[in-house]
């Protein structure tokens, strides 16, 4: 080999090795960056069509093409879904990789949105075609629309049951996008994920619920025969037994899912109409005082089968009293929310429109009702009024505002801000299946405790109130004794008729055979200590007196009640069920067992493992 050879054979090798890597990096580029890039965007532009044309097909209630855009739309979500992932270096690069991450998740939860809606398209189809139907009288029409609707109700269980897992694995991914991180020409996307997410936060939790209720709910809504409710609007701020004083009341009819009549008026004027009068319970005639019991006094039990077993006796009584199918209690805490998802709310009043907001409400409610010194004929007809006009206002709402009002009536249920008693058996066994009848449970095979506060007198210092529980489990050879403190705090003003100082009679609902051992923080009037056999339960009570408070300067009203007592024998002590009282809406419990201390907001009823061998 020469000398000009040798020095040109490195050259050859190098140029080789140019040649190859640009091939190489080429390759490299075509199959992660160029293909799935041009993929990437093919599909986009075919999804933003395929959306396009659902949405189309949506408004104009046809079936066919909304069903070919879903599917055609699941299809190019999968491409975008597989090519992003196919180009997921791109995370890791500096400055973009959160918004891709983002966009990531942003996928695959759309996709898996969208493999869930396909499970749902064979009722969404009937509920579609019953959109196209036209003709001559609207009323008719409307009627058979609403049929059709219904009549689709049990076929939606099982396409829910098999999109449930798709829609919970959004919503999960949904949940771990931070719209913080996007940037760039994405970051005007930013409001529209935050929407979803709440939108996936609002609907996902209901549809176990849906699809265990379908049925269910075909009846209660008027299939075959129509359903007469019982409303009963309780006054949160002057705390009863299963929420609130009652009120007023209403009516609802739904016949063939179609809300018929929605009534609401005074309760006084309900019970002047009742001709049971038993004589008061010592605690009302004490306390109230009055010589009869009333309707208006009814929910004294916090069972609330028991209470409407109780309304039912006054009720019953009244000459031509419409028969009802079940008993709906509605309070305060339900009715705030309520104006904020509607965004206030605008009353007629004789001297002008009111305009309700969750924070003047309550106010002004109790303002036309007692602050202004109207005859008790009138006084309370500005609440019936704005409870019409309410739940008008909120059976008409669409799109996210309907989406806002399905969670708050979901979580109302779940706080005890409603709840619910049916006369038909299936209805109610789902309602104490899913918690939402305030039933009292009889044989909790745990340790128990509930504490039930009732505004005697108090006036209206519940819109205030702060509720703390503390219960101590010590053992005590083989026994184990319990000790409960109920500390009320009052930061109220004495104004003479909205605040005044706070009157109660407190319960603590124990196992059956608990033993009293002390108690402490009642006034002078004999406290109680019996047995409930109808609720298997010994309940011990007192009457209650807090501070005066009339100038800030004085220290926040609060006082404590405490109980010792000795749990039964043969209680099983692994769990401890907490079960809280309807309408309290500021309260907190403490549990202390041994060396286990646990603190946390009571928003609704708790079963917690005890540690063993304490």
């Amino acid at each position: 080999m020469t000398e000009r050879e040798a020095h040109r054979t490195p050259i050859k090798r190098r140029l080789r090795w140019r040649r190859f890597g640009k091939v190489l990096l080429g390759t490299f580029l075509a199959v992660w960056v160029v293909i799935p890039g041009l993929l990437f965007l093919g599909a986009a532009w075919v999804l933003r069509g395929d959306v396009t044309r659902a949405k189309s097909a949506f408004h104009t209630h046809n079936p066919v093409s909304f069903n070919a855009a879903i599917r055609q739309m699941t299809d190019a979500s999968a491409v975008m879904d597989v090519t992003g992932h196919w180009m997921g270096y791109w995370a890791w690069l500096p400055g973009i990789g959160g918004a891709y991450r983002n966009v990531l998740l942003s996928l695959d939860a759309f996709h898996q949105m969208l493999v869930g809606a396909e499970d749902i398209l064979p009722p969404l189809d009937r509920v579609l075609s019953a959109l196209t139907l036209k003709g001559r009288h609207p009323n008719g029409i409307g009627n058979q629309k609403i049929q059709a609707l219904m009549d689709t109700l049990p076929s939606w269980g099982p396409g829910l049951k098999t999109a449930y897992p798709h829609w919970q694995a959004a919503e999960s991914q949904l949940n771990q996008i931070r719209p913080e991180a996007w940037s760039g020409i994405l970051g005007h996307y930013a409001s529209d994920v935050g929407v979803l997410q709440d939108a996936a936060r609002r609907w996902v939790p209901q549809v176990p619920v849906l699809m265990r209720s379908t049925r269910v709910l075909q009846h209660l809504v008027g299939f075959p025969a129509p359903q007469r409710y019982f409303l009963v609007f309780q006054n949160s701020g002057e705390l009863r037994a299963t929420g609130g004083f009652m009120t007023a009341y209403g009516y609802v009819v739904f016949n063939h899912g179609k809300i018929q009549r929605l009534t609401a008026q005074n309760m006084y004027l309900l019970d002047s109409q009742v001709t049971y009068q038993p004589p008061a319970s010592p605690v009302i005639a004490t306390y109230l005082p009055v010589y009869y019991w009333h309707l208006r006094d009814a929910n004294t039990s916090p069972d609330v089968p028991t209470t409407v077993g109780y309304i039912q006796r006054f009720y019953q009584s009244i000459p031509g009293a419409p028969p009802i199918n079940g008993v709906i209690f509605i309070d305060t805490w339900f009715v705030d929310q309520l104006i904020a998802d509607v965004n206030g709310l605008t009353v007629a009043t004789p001297k002008g429109p009111v305009h309700l907001t969750p924070q003047n409400a309550n106010f002004e409610m109790e303002y036309m009702a007692e602050g202004q010194g109207l005859p008790d004929a009138v006084r309370k007809k500005f609440i019936a009024t704005m409870m019409k006009d309410l739940f008008h206002k909120v059976f008409s709402s669409r799109g996210f505002t309907l989406l806002r009002v399905l969670n708050t009536v979901n979580q109302s249920l779940n706080q005890k801000f409603i709840l619910l008693y049916f006369n038909d058996r299936q209805a109610e066994s789902l309602v104490a299946r899913e918690n939402w009848g305030g039933i009292m449970t009889r044989y909790p095979h745990a340790d128990y405790l509930s504490v039930v506060d009732e505004n005697l007198l108090g006036h209206k210092d519940n819109y205030v109130m702060s509720y703390h529980i503390v219960t101590r489990i010590l053992k005590v050879g083989r026994r184990f004794q319990q000790t409960v403190t109920m500390t009320w705090t009052d930061p109220a003003l004495d104004n003479g008729w909205l605040y005044v100082p706070y009157h109660s009679w407190v319960r603590f609902y124990l196992p059956r055979g608990a033993q009293l051992v002390s108690i402490s923080g009642v006034d002078g009037i004999p406290y109680e200590d019996y047995v409930n056999p109808g609720l298997n339960k010994t309940v011990v009570g007192g009457h209650v007196d807090l501070p005066s408070r009339t100038s800030r300067k004085q220290p926040i009203a609060r006082h404590t009640v405490t109980i010792r007592y000795w749990l039964p024998q043969g209680v099983p002590m692994r769990r401890l069920m907490v079960q809280m009282q309807p309408g309290i809406n500021h309260e907190s419990l403490t549990v202390i067992a041994g060396s286990y201390r646990v603190s946390m907001p009571l928003v609704h009823d708790v079963v917690l493992t005890l540690p063993p061998g304490y």
